[in-house]
């Protein structure tokens, strides 16, 4: 499971949106992802999602 990333509170109410879509975990994976999405500065990739959003991506294999 991911660490929780921090979220913007203005960005968390718009996620919260879709949150029936998902389950808890997957929503939390889901939030992690979209922030990264904004955060990152590099490739639009999910190993870059990952690192815009502070998160490790470690284990994940060579994607970047």
């Amino acid at each position: 499971m991911l660490p929780d990333p921090t979220v913007p509170a203005s960005l968390l109410a718009v996620l919260q949106l879709l949150r029936g879509c998902f389950t808890t975990p997957t929503f939390t994976t889901f939030a992690a992802l979209v922030t990264g999405l904004i955060a990152q500065t590099r490739k639009c990739t999910v190993t870059g999602m990952l690192a815009g959003a502070g998160l490790s991506c470690q284990g994940m294999g060579v994607y970047g």
